[in-house]
């Protein structure tokens, strides 16, 4: 039962962001197969709930967060947008800025926002796991340099 806990606790984590999650993944001491996964599942989930929950949440979170801001934000990604297009977009800025940014942005710049979810689910997954399997030995050698 406490393995359960901790894959929730990792899993409402992720939901909240990938840079969020594995952390409290490898403190948990989980294996990292099991960390990007259960970030991915929470990140992908949060993602696609944002999505389709649609336009009301997303003048919340203007409302929120303020459009002055995210005017700003909105004319930089404009300019990666014409660089690297949507696949570029969907792949880079997850894991950059997060599913969340990454996704208000994308439905507000986008026409065809199917397109971006679906390199913004992939782009949750590669980072998830390159993330989760990239920092695994450094906390290995940092707890080792640390025993000494």
């Amino acid at each position: 039962m406490e393995e359960i806990g901790k894959i929730f606790a990792v899993y409402l984590a992720g939901a909240t962001g990938i840079w969020k999650g594995i952390p409290v993944g490898i403190a948990f001491g989980l294996k990292p197969f099991t960390t990007a996964s259960v970030v991915s599942l929470g990140a992908m989930s949060s993602a696609l709930l944002v999505y389709f929950s649609g336009e009301p949440f997303r003048k919340w979170l203007m409302n929120k967060y303020g459009s002055k801001t995210f005017e700003a934000k909105k004319a930089k990604f404009s300019s990666w947008m014409e660089k690297y297009g949507v696949p570029g977009l969907g792949l880079m800025v997850t894991g950059l800025l997060g599913p969340f940014i990454a996704l208000i942005i994308g439905m507000a710049i986008l026409d065809n926002t199917r397109k971006f979810l679906f390199y913004l689910l992939v782009g949750i997954v590669l980072w998830s796991f390159g993330i989760t399997y990239l920092s695994e030995p450094v906390v290995l050698l940092v707890k080792e340099v640390l025993k000494k």
